[in-house]
C-alpha cells in the first residue's frame, strides 16, 4: 500500500473550496481500496465510528470533483470488485484528531484490488492513472514539484502483519482496516516534521 502526502491549495465543489488541504493519494491493492465487511461479494454496510464522515474530510470522486468523503471511498474507483471499509477514513479522522494544524484532508482513492506491484511501475496504466488523479485541479506544477521532490529514503513502510484477516485469509477485517488507518496516521504524524522540512 502507498500513501503519498501533498500539501497544496486545491479547488473543490464543497464549502471548503478555498481552504488549504493536505491531500493524500491512497494507492495499492484490495486492502487499501477496502475489503472489510465484504462477504461473498456484498458489503455489510457497517461503518466503524473511526470511519465516520467528517466535514473536514473530502474525497476526489471518479469525475474529478471533490465530494464529502464517506465509506466506501473507493466505490467509484475500484470497479472490478465490491469494496467496503478501507484504512483511508480512519487515517484521515485520526490525523485530524491528533494535529490541530490540519484543517481539511483530501483523500484521492487510487487503489485497485487484485493488482500486482509490477502493475504500478512507471509507465503502466495504473501508474499513469495515479499520476493523472494527482494532477487533477489547476496545480499541476505544484503537484509535479512535490512528486519529483520525493526522497525515497523517507518512504515509510507500515507493517500490516498480525492484523486480523477475514476468512479468505487475504483481506483485512473491519477492525484491522481501522487499526491500519491508525498506524498510517501514527507514521504520518511521527514523520510529518521531516516531510515538511524536505518539501
Amino acid at each position: 500500500m502507498l500513501l503519498w502526502w501533498l500539501k497544496l491549495l486545491a479547488h473543490a465543489v464543497s464549502p471548503a473550496s478555498s481552504q488549504d488541504k493536505d491531500i493524500f493519494l491512497l494507492a495499492g491493492q484490495s486492502n487499501m481500496s477496502g475489503q472489510a465487511g465484504v462477504i461473498n461479494g456484498t458489503w455489510d454496510g457497517v461503518i466503524p465510528p473511526e470511519c465516520a464522515p467528517n466535514p473536514s474530510i473530502l474525497c476526489l470522486a471518479a469525475n474529478l470533483t471533490w465530494v464529502p468523503a464517506a465509506e466506501p471511498i473507493h466505490k467509484d474507483i475500484d470497479g472490478n470488485v465490491t469494496v467496503g471499509v478501507g484504512p483511508g477514513m480512519s487515517f484521515a479522522n485520526s490525523i485530524l484528531a491528533n494535529d490541530s494544524s490540519l484543517d481539511v484532508v483530501g483523500l484521492v482513492p487510487c487503489a485497485v484490488g487484485g493488482t500486482k506491484i509490477s502493475q504500478w511501475a512507471r509507465g503502466t496504466f495504473l501508474y499513469d492513472q495515479l499520476v493523472a488523479l494527482a494532477r487533477a485541479g489547476p496545480f499541476l506544477d505544484i503537484v509535479r514539484e512535490v512528486q519529483l521532490g520525493l526522497d525515497l529514503p523517507n518512504v515509510k513502510c507500515i507493517d500490516a502483519r498480525g492484523l486480523e484477516l477475514k476468512p479468505d485469509h487475504l483481506h483485512l477485517t473491519t477492525a484491522a482496516e481501522v487499526q491500519l488507518g491508525e498506524r498510517l496516521a501514527g507514521s504520518f504524524l511521527e514523520n510529518r516534521p521531516a516531510l515538511l522540512t524536505n518539501n
